[in-house]
């Protein structure tokens, strides 16, 4: 499986790692799983970071040049 496969599968992994923590979170008190809302925001800063390296590696992997120096 190429690299850049991993990265946008774990893009879409975490959007619902995000949804999942983020939902968990909610209480009927509204107070005790803060946290939890607070992980899964947090969470939900990773897709973009890991779609954007799958496509640098895309496009890499595509032209034949080395993933890390893109020589």
């Amino acid at each position: 499986m190429k690299l850049s496969n991993i990265m946008y599968i774990l893009g879409f992994a975490s959007i619902a790692m995000s949804a999942a923590s983020f939902t968990s979170g909610k209480t009927d008190d509204g107070h005790s799983g803060e946290e939890k809302q607070r992980s899964g925001l947090f969470v939900g800063f990773w897709p973009p970071t890991f779609f954007i390296l799958g496509k640098i590696i895309e496009d890499r992997e595509n032209k034949g040049k080395n993933i890390l120096t893109g020589e």
